[in-house]
């Protein structure tokens, strides 16, 4: 099982209280997942990933509306995937339609399709509840172990810039973008991605979120900090073997027995421990860094006038 899809199994356990906050979720669903069908009556169509949400779909409309309703599952070999199939049939449809802005209202501005109703989502619960049907109908969210995204597609672009609002009433700072023929509000940031799913009710979903960005993190630590001691040590590296270029050219041109005394066993100490970091020269010489780099800097600076006094290449 997916992540997503582990998270939508969550989700549905949660059993809503009201039915205020029902209608939102179902008015959710039909606007995620659902599409009006014409036959012998007006019916509903819902196509979704999760077995879960489409019996949730049949019993939401059964106990709001008295629908009848049917459940599918087809297989895609090719795509191996399974898509659930729920379909709703009876008079009530009609009115659910109505109610959730799919038909016009005698008397009411014509439609707007992609409207969600605001008195649906009046109210913290009722909007939180909307939210949630929308994510189970077209939502996903990638593997935490794989990186850090959530969205949620929309078939109308007023639908998305309304649903992306509602949204970050909350705070979550989705964002919208459009594709082909279809609309996304997605989160990409990890902290938030977690505050969703924590919103969503899905608290399981959201520990193992946690603990997967904490490994990552620890990770990334690891790997940042292994990246920065290997760029120092090669630092040291290439400090230490330009320092011996320029102690050798101090020999072959001046000589070593010339220079002052905390110079010459500087040199040769470096010239001995040609691989050694700052640390280790220093504690080789029983001085403290500052003093062994300060030393190294007036040879580096002797070699410099050498090569200028000789016309030397610093290559």
């Amino acid at each position: 099982m997916s992540f997503s899809s582990s998270v939508k199994e969550e989700i549905v356990k949660r059993r809503l209280r009201s039915k205020p906050d029902k209608l939102a979720m179902l008015c959710a669903l039909t606007h995620a997942a659902g599409s009006m069908t014409l036959g012998r009556g007006i019916g509903v169509l819902y196509v979704t990933e999760s077995y879960a949400v489409g019996r949730l779909i049949a019993q939401l409309a059964g106990t709001l509306y008295g629908a009848e309703a049917s459940i599918s599952v087809t297989e895609r070999k090719r795509l191996n995937a399974r898509n659930t199939v729920t379909r709703l049939s009876g008079e009530s449809c009609s009115t659910m339609l109505r109610e959730f802005g799919f038909l016009p209202v005698s008397g009411e501005a014509p439609l707007a399709m992609g409207h969600i109703p605001e008195r649906l989502v009046a109210g913290e619960e009722r909007a939180r509840a909307f939210i949630r049907g929308t994510f189970l109908g077209a939502g996903s969210v990638v593997d935490p172990v794989k990186g850090y995204h959530l969205e949620i597609v929309c078939r109308h672009e007023r639908f998305a810039k309304e649903l992306c609002a509602l949204i970050n009433a909350f705070d979550f700072n989705a964002r919208l973008t459009s594709r082909k023929s279809s609309f996304a509000v997605y989160i990409k940031e990890g902290e938030k991605v977690s505050d969703f799913l924590a919103f969503l009710g899905a608290s399981d979903a959201t520990l193992a979120f946690e603990n997967a960005r904490v490994m990552r993190s620890v990770k990334n630590d690891v790997n940042r900090q292994s990246n920065f001691e290997q760029s120092n040590m090669q630092k040291a590296a290439l400090a230490a073997a330009q320092q011996s270029i320029d102690i050798e050219l101090i020999r072959a041109e001046y000589g070593l027995e010339k220079l002052p005394a905390r110079l010459r066993v500087t040199a040769e100490a470096r010239l001995n421990n040609p691989e050694a970091n700052l640390s280790e020269l220093s504690e080789a010489l029983g001085l403290k860094k500052s003093g062994v780099n300060h030393r190294l800097k007036k040879l580096a600076e002797l070699a410099e006038s050498i090569r200028i006094e000789k016309g030397i290449s610093a290559d």
